[in-house]
């Protein structure tokens, strides 16, 4: 194979292959791999937002102790995790939504 039969088959080659980038990285449609399709200003805020909603349950001397994940996307905060009964379910509900920013609580919690 001649020097210009060989570049050939590499302009070839990198064409084809150039959709395999994303794809490995990620965040290629149809990949099969998960993106974070959020704007990225959208990130800082749902961290300060997920911050902001943990430190209020943790003041909360009740809720202190109890093991409750926080997330939050858009607004939306979603509350996961343990609590010992139906009264510091409904609180960590209450104090989460007192944290400004938040929009709507997805209260996953479940009574121990």
């Amino acid at each position: 194979m001649g020097p210009k039969a060989l570049c050939t088959v590499a302009v070839m080659a990198g064409a084809l292959l150039a959709g395999c980038v994303a794809a490995v990285i990620g965040n290629a449609p149809n990949s099969g791999t998960a993106g974070d399709s959020r704007a990225r200003t959208a990130v800082a805020p749902d961290a300060a937002l997920v911050a902001a909603v943990r430190a209020k349950l943790n003041a909360n001397a009740t809720l202190r102790s109890a093991p409750i994940t926080v997330n939050a996307a858009g607004g939306t905060v979603l509350l996961s995790g343990s609590v010992a009964n139906a009264a510091q379910r409904a609180l960590a509900e209450r104090v989460a939504r007192s944290v400004v920013g938040v929009i709507t609580v997805n209260n996953q919690l479940e009574v121990n």
